[in-house]
């Protein structure tokens, strides 16, 4: 009987002690330190690296990054104000395990979850990647593990100087969750290089974005490249104080920058859209840039080829936000003005496959400067390369 007993104990403890590991899943922060070479771990974005990193208040904020021989350590600064004035508040050593992970996720949808002690209390930093959904505009928070409602929102944060024209810091954006928007089947990553204050007040420059099918599990990525013009909306206005003579000081931006959904009305200036544009069955890509043809914002489409290996991103037509897309034709319009007699109006016609430009309108002074007439040319054909002139008309008689 007393073996029994004994035979019993051991197997509740060892279940007892599983049910513990499971359920009280803790290890140091230098665990999950990533190794050079180690991939795996990329994805550890707010407690790594250089980036600043704040928990904003109205008044002050906290500032997570690593400090010491083989950044075995995090300093969690409370600052005064953007300007990095102050004391650390405590310093933790990840090797003796006082910073301690609850838990956490990998892949697409990640998530850490640490605990550590502040001034007695128990704190928890809470990190987390978008997923789908859940996606939320800040990176972390941190807070009173018993009283979460009051946590701080913690972001990343990009500080930019002048001459905006020479910056080379970039930050990442996202565009948030919607299932009933095309975007929603894709995993994006977007990295923006601010380089100048465009028209109406946008802050535009070099962008950098992949998109991924969420269903594709050979991890092949489109990548679309931009080198100027390209806009984020949740930006316009800002940074402007760096094209005053007498400021001294930098812009700050918190990022990653949460674009909302976009929706298919092309007169509203949106940097990323997914839908079938070209009535072949299946989705374009369609990047927005600003400061175009008279100031308007103008897209670029582009077509995704996938391959064995790789998804090519192939650039096809670009045409004015202003372009007339006709459902039952099948047509899309476009317009590139100069002058009151300086016009190009083209209609672009799918195929099935595509669209091919099928009309050309043009309005010129084409016998300046013997004659100043306006002239009306028409070309019409099944495609570019075999447009015919139909007609030719003066407007000035």
């Amino acid at each position: 009987m007393k073996r029994i007993l004994t035979y019993s104990s051991v197997i509740i403890s060892l279940i007892l002690v599983t049910f513990s590991m499971a359920f009280s899943y803790q290890k140091p922060l230098s665990d999950w330190f990533a190794e050079e070479g180690d991939h795996y771990h990329k994805h550890f974005i707010l407690a790594q690296g250089d980036e600043n990193f704040t928990c904003e208040t109205s008044d002050s904020f906290i500032e997570v990054k690593y400090f010491g021989e083989g950044k075995s350590d995090i300093v969690l600064n409370e600052w005064k104000d953007y300007k990095k004035e102050g004391e650390p508040l405590f310093t933790v050593n990840s090797k003796t395990g006082v910073l301690q992970q609850l838990r956490g996720g990998t892949g697409i949808c990640w998530s850490h979850d640490f605990i550590f002690l502040k001034d007695g209390e128990e704190m928890s930093l809470f990190e987390h990647g978008s997923c789908g959904k859940h996606s939320v505009d800040y990176l972390a928070t941190i807070g009173l593990i018993e009283n979460d409602s009051k946590n701080k929102e913690c972001y990343s944060v990009t500080y930019l100087k002048k001459p905006l024209e020479e910056n080379t810091e970039s930050f990442k954006f996202d565009i948030k969750y919607d299932e009933d928007n095309a975007l929603s089947n894709y995993n994006f990553y977007g990295t923006f290089t601010p380089l100048e204050s465009g028209p109406f007040g946008y802050l535009s420059g070099s962008v950098k974005m992949t998109f991924k099918l969420k269903d594709d599990y050979d991890w092949k990525y489109a990548t679309i490249e931009i080198a100027e013009n390209f806009a984020l909306p949740p930006l316009k206005g800002k940074c402007k104080e760096l094209y005053d003579d007498d400021y001294e000081g930098d812009c700050r931006i918190a990022t990653p920058v949460w674009l909302d959904a976009p929706g298919n009305d092309l007169l509203t200036y949106e940097p990323v859209r997914v839908f079938d544009i070209d009535f072949d069955g299946d989705d374009e890509i369609i990047i927005g840039t600003i400061g175009g043809n008279r100031l308007a914002h103008e897209y670029q489409i582009f077509e995704l080829e996938f391959e064995k290996d790789i998804v090519k991103a192939i650039p096809t037509i670009s045409f004015r936000g202003d372009a007339v897309i006709d459902n039952d034709k099948k047509t899309l319009t476009s317009l590139l003005s100069s002058s009151a007699c300086g016009l190009i109006t083209t209609t672009y016609k799918s195929d099935g496959e595509g669209f091919q430009m099928v009309k050309r309108v043009e309005l010129d002074q084409f016998n300046w400067p013997d004659d100043m007439s306006c002239i009306e040319r028409i070309y019409e054909g099944p495609f570019e390369d075999e447009l015919i002139m139909i007609s030719e008309k003066n407007l000035s008689k």
